[in-house]
């Protein structure tokens, strides 16, 4: 029986100033039980190592990515696996003192819906907010409201349920391609989780020449891939000697769910 996951993965989702102070800590991954009708609580850890105070405000949105690199954030509850509408949190604001911590609280209510299965999720966004700005209640009342570009960092916790003993995952090879680069032959493969449960996907490539001597072994392993998202990965072969290669790719999902897949490639 596989282990319901509720996984919350701290990532940068963007940076675009360095006098950002504030930031996500922990262990990156929380793992819990779930079945419909329970409900599970979690706490983020938010570090200021500035010093001076700083503000972050604290919402939902969804998110999904593609192999060919586009990653977007849509509406919460928009997506058909969006977890937005499970998930409670408090503070939606949040005041971190210089060199201390703060702490927001979340808790997933699964519903009661014996026809969920699989993985469903959305994310948990801190975005530090700037003194002096409208949202700021730091010296609000005294502070000019400053138009324009506002720089901000916000940090994005991927918060995924995956209910116990439901749906399976499914590795669908979608493309591949190998060509020449300054640090020899790449192979590139494209791969999407065609399933209704995430996994982290273990990639391992099996390369022989044509005379079926094996020219390599090429391994990797790659975060959490949802269902209905993609991943591209690359493998540097080396200078291995022009000629025709047959690769085999193995991409492990976890437990017993093995996915095959063999191409012919010309380097």
């Amino acid at each position: 029986m596989k282990r319901a996951l509720i996984l919350s993965l701290a990532l940068s989702a963007f940076s675009i100033t360095a006098r950002a102070q504030v930031s996500v800590i922990g262990s990156g991954v929380e793992e819990h039980a779930a079945r419909p009708g329970e409900t599970y609580s979690g706490t983020l850890r938010l570090r200021n190592d500035g010093r001076q105070a700083e503000e972050a405000k604290v919402y939902l949105t969804d998110y999904t990515f593609a192999a060919d690199g586009t990653t977007r954030y849509a509406a919460a509850g928009s997506l058909p696996r969006s977890s937005a509408r499970w998930i409670a949190f408090t503070p939606s604001q949040v005041r971190i003192p210089a060199g201390g911590e703060a702490t927001v609280g979340y808790t997933v209510t699964v519903p009661a819906d014996a026809s969920l299965g699989g993985t469903y999720w959305s994310i948990l966004m801190i975005e530090g907010i700037a003194r002096g700005s409208a949202e700021s209640t730091s010296g609000a009342a005294n502070a000019r409201v400053r138009v324009g570009i506002q720089p901000s960092t916000r940090y994005g916790v991927q918060i995924a349920t995956t209910l116990e003993g439901t749906g399976a995952p499914k590795v669908s090879f979608t493309s591949a391609r190998a060509y020449a680069a300054a640090q020899g032959k790449v192979l590139e493969l494209d791969l999407a989780n065609a399933g209704d449960v995430a996994y982290r996907p273990e990639i391992r490539v099996e390369l022989f020449d044509a005379a079926g001597g094996k020219a390599g072994t090429f391994t990797s392993r790659r975060g959490l891939l949802y269902p209905g998202t993609s991943l591209r990965q690359t493998f540097e072969l080396g200078a291995v000697p022009p000629g025709s290669y047959q690769a085999l790719v193995v991409a492990d999902a976890g437990g017993d769910q093995v996915f095959g897949a063999q191409y012919s490639l010309k380097l």
